[in-house]
């Protein structure tokens, strides 16, 4: 009777039941169909034959019987007792006439239930031997019977003839008696209700305290961009789901390592698109796409495109989960009911409207429907509709993880995955975020820059910033909060979204009453996280096997009371992988966190837990063996800088006095940037991360904290730099000047780093000041003639270099610029000095008048001689720049040739050559 449990698909669980359960004669069994269907079909009956019908209703029994046998073993039934007692029993139960006519009422039109009562009754006096131990107070004949009539309408729909019997039963149920109740086909009113529904932003689930509750979604959208393909993460799958969808057929079988490489290279050998674009030219499509990356908002703006008179297509927007809850026959009749909306149109006419106009339906949200064989029949109805109505163009979109490609690729839908966010269309978000909620605000220029520059200098934010949805609460955070230094409340604020706020406010999915909560979840995701960093990798790794990841939900879901531990765990991570978006399985039995921030955020907030609540680790600990023990792992330093944000002040500056306590490691390691600039090797002391990871801890705490560890802190980075006995790279003389400069120490350090560039001997501090000083003071008045003096009297070529690459990125706009370039470019002694005069040049001048003259004279006259390989030529630099725009003009081709032919630069030479050619072939 077990071998039940194994059976996945409807049509071989029937055919189990038909032959193995009623096992009747032809005679008999049509006898049992018509007793099943007798009270649900009326006259429908007659019109089907008991041949057709005999297949759903052996589905249904079969159902109900894997729902009974479940229900046996929920209760600690054992199967050695299920299949030697009660098998006997629930055959003779299920071939009982009384028991059909129950379970057929379920096939009934808008049914909502069948009479479990009745069938508890049928059961227990009839069938049940008292010997067995029955749980007769535990077995939930409701909850049974409840999921077996879901599961009769998956059976309804997935069945062709039966379903068009209904729907026929149907419209000449709504003919007969709702004609005068007709919701017509009001075109204005849906325009209104569209608008009202869809028009605004709803930012309440991010944030119910921001007032920028006025902020259109028409005008936010942001065009992402998709491929035609389906992305590698949808095989991110559990070894045993894995398995059974590959024997199902529902999955390829070849998903090995490099199988996985391969589609990984294919996919992203896909160009990718405007998305706009790319749906409008597929009839038929799905857009894929993470949480929060947009898939619900292309549709409400593919709505209101219509709303504000940009298309003329019709569209219809169902969103699937209101559609599963409402049980309609059919896609029009849920229009037609208005179910989960506040309009309607009327099922003849949009039936009508849908076969002679081009129309748009959009289906959002196929992940939101979470019961397979439901989910399967809408496939089914959104392919039907599909065919029935040529006209119509289909959008449905859907999450990646658990989303079944076949079905929809047999019937030529295309499938589109949106990609992350890039910069441009972050910034862009940024910007009309700011510019719509904010209005005239002046703040808003500030916040713009802060929020772009805590993206570009935050690793941990960057991996967040490409989802629109974690982008906006940024955003919404920042009018409030600094970032990146209040980031701690940013990953909070994230992840009860992500785990609670996105699905059950937003998306507005039903959660059973029993469901873990967004606390307990928190909780067990800092257990997870602080269990990784105990593991062979550490955080390093990222991963935790399935085995210690289950045992330690059961573990906290046990000590805390619920129910069934294990399966909860079980299902739990069935929907941080699938809703949450907060693990993914990585192959080999493990786990990992799908953003690694999320990992160093719940573990750095696991410490402070243990350090302030239990009291379980003492400040001495997390000094010692937190800090002390992983304070040399850069993968720990995200974690440590958070703890020091989260912990009280005076805490946190004992542990920064720790780390400015470290001892220097002077073991050295080549500088391969000096290398390359001088051809002579240089080396240098590894050990100032310690300093570095210090700064960044202070850059972490409270606006409290003292003067004397700022003053500490600052002291001990310039001794580096003024340290003779300290070698420093380039690199690393600009990273401790940009901690000087930052916004802790900027006004009392700019005036200290100007200085070092005439008051030291070392070239390489001296440079690293310069673009410190231009990035960071590029907007003030003093900058740029400070600037001009290096260029012209700084006898250090690698300072006139910097200087003028920094006039170059600042200051093009400024009407000194050109003179100046071009006065470097002509006169600096050093060709890597003039070569950036060029480079500014061309990258910004190339359209004035007096530019070509200047190029022709640089390529006829400059100096330069190739001693390595690597060098840049000023003439190669100067003639590509007028071969840019230039090339028709006689001189240049002229000038061209005479190069190829005689300048004494190898390298120049064939370069001119390789242009000729290409002109040959293109004349």
């Amino acid at each position: 009777m077990l071998e039940l449990l194994a059976i996945t698909t409807g049509v071989e669980l029937g055919k189990f039941v038909l032959e193995q359960v009623l096992d009747l004669s032809k005679p008999v069994l049509e006898g049992y169909v018509q007793d099943f269907f007798q009270d649900c079909l009326n006259s429908g009956v007659a019109r089907l034959k008991a041949s057709t019908l005999k297949q759903p209703m052996a589905e249904a029994i079969g159902f109900f019987m894997q729902r009974f046998i479940k229900e046996l073993e929920f209760n600690d039934i054992p199967d050695t007792s299920i299949n030697h007692h009660y098998k006997p029993a629930i055959r003779r139960f299920m071939r009982d006439q009384a028991v059909g006519a129950v379970l057929g009422k379920a096939f009934e039109t808008g049914c909502k239930k069948i009479d479990d009562s009745q069938l508890e009754t049928i059961w227990t006096t009839q069938y049940q031997d008292s010997s067995w131990q029955f749980p007769t107070e535990d077995f939930d004949w409701r909850g049974v019977a409840k999921e077996y009539v879901v599961q009769v309408k998956g059976i309804v729909k997935a069945n062709p003839e039966l379903r068009s019997l209904l729907e026929t039963d149907l419209l000449t149920e709504i003919a007969q008696n709702t004609t005068s109740l007709s919701p017509g086909f009001d075109v204005a009113t849906y325009r209104t209700s569209l608008q009202s529904s869809y028009g605004y932003l709803k930012l309440y689930t991010l944030d119910s305290t921001d007032h920028a509750d006025n902020v259109r979604l028409w005008r936010m959208f942001i065009e992402q961009t998709v491929r035609e393909a389906l992305p590698p993460i949808r095989y991110d799958l559990p070894l045993d789901l894995k398995r059974q969808l590959q024997e199902s057929g529902q999955l390829e079988t070849d998903l090995s390592p490099e199988a996985l490489e391969r589609y990984r290279r294919d996919y992203f050998q896909q160009p990718a698109r405007k998305v706009l674009e790319a749906i409008a030219d597929s009839q038929h499509a799905v857009v894929l796409g993470d949480p929060g990356a947009g898939k619900s908002t292309l549709l409400q703006f593919l709505a209101l495109d219509w709303v504000e008179g940009k298309t003329e297509a019709l569209p219809l927007l169902i969103e699937l989960r209101e559609y599963a809850l409402a049980q309609s026959a059919s896609f029009l009749d849920f229009l037609h009911r208005g179910s989960g909306a506040d309009w309607q149109f009327d099922q003849q006419q949009l039936h009508q409207h849908l076969l002679e106009n081009s129309t748009l339906v959009m289906f959002d949200g196929l992940d939101e429907v979470f019961e397979r064989s439901t989910q399967a029949a809408i496939v089914d109805d959104i392919i039907r509709l599909a065919q029935q109505y040529p006209q119509t163009r289909v959008l449905v979109t859907s999450r990646i993880i658990g989303y079944n490609p076949e079905r929809f690729q047999h019937a030529n839908f295309r499938q589109f995955t949106l990609q992350p966010l890039d910069e441009s269309e972050i910034h862009e978000l940024i910007d009309r975020w700011y510019d719509l909620s904010m209005g005239s605000d002046p703040d808003k220029v500030r916040l713009k820059q802060r929020l772009k520059d805590a993206i570009a200098n935050s690793k941990a934010i960057q991996t967040l910033a490409d989802n629109p949805l974690l982008l906006t609460m940024m955003a919404i955070l920042n009018r409030r909060q600094e970032l990146p230094r209040d980031r701690a409340d940013l990953y909070d604020q994230a992840s009860r979204v992500l785990l609670y706020h996105w699905d059950v406010d937003h998306k507005r999915l039903q959660l059973p009453m029993d469901a873990i909560g967004r606390r307990e979840k928190q909780e067990m995701l800092r257990l997870i996280a602080y269990e990784m960093q105990a593991g062979d990798e550490g955080l390093k790794g990222n991963l935790i096997s399935a085995d210690r990841l289950i045992r330690l939900l059961t573990g906290y879901l046990r000590d805390q009371g619920f129910s069934e531990p294990r399966e909860q765990a079980n299902s739990l991570i069935k929907q941080l992988r699938e809703r949450d978006f907060i693990l993914c399985y990585r192959g080999a039995d493990t786990y990992s966190f799908m953003h690694r921030t999320f990992l160093e955020y719940f573990c750095a907030v696991e410490i402070v837990h243990r350090f302030e609540k239990q009291r379980t680790l003492t400040f001495e600990q997390l000094r010692d063996e937190v800090f002390g023990q992983h304070w040399q792992d850069e993968t720990w330093h995200e974690v440590l800088r958070l703890i020091c944000g989260l912990i009280n002040t005076n805490f946190a500056e004992n542990l920064i006095d720790f780390l400015m306590n470290q001892k220097l490691d002077y073991s050295e390691y080549l500088d391969k940037e000096w290398l390359h600039y001088t051809g002579k090797p240089r080396l240098e002391p590894k050990g100032l991360k310690y300093l570095f990871l210090a700064s960044d801890c202070f850059s972490e705490i409270a606006k409290e904290k003292s003067p004397e560890t700022s003053d500490r802190l600052a002291n001990a980075l310039k001794q580096k730099i003024l340290n003779p006995e300290v070698r420093l790279t380039r690199a690393t003389a600009s990273e401790i000047l940009d901690r000087l400069a930052g916004s802790f120490w900027r006004f009392q350090n700019i005036d200290w780093i100007k200085q070092r560039v005439h008051s030291t001997e070392s070239s390489v501090v001296q440079c690293a000041a310069i673009m410190t000083i231009a990035d960071y003071s590029h907007g003030d008045l003093g900058t740029l003639s400070w600037l001009r003096e290096n260029i012209q009297r700084n006898p250090d070529w690698g300072v006139r270099l910097d200087a003028t690459r920094a006039i170059v990125s600042y200051y093009s706009h400024d009407q000194d610029t050109f003179p100046l370039l071009r006065k470097v470019s002509k006169e600096d002694q050093d060709w890597e000095v003039r070569s950036a005069a060029i480079d500014g040049i061309v990258k910004y001048f190339l359209n004035r008048t007096e530019t070509s003259e200047l190029l022709i004279t640089i390529v006829q006259t400059d100096p330069f001689i190739r001693k390595l390989s690597w060098q840049n030529n000023p003439r190669l630099l100067a003639l590509q720049g007028l071969c840019t725009y230039r090339l028709m003009e006689p001189i240049h081709l002229d000038m061209l040739r005479d190069c190829a032919a005689k300048d004494p630069d190898e390298k120049l030479r064939q370069w001119a050559q390789e242009q000729l050619e290409k002109l040959e072939i293109q004349n």
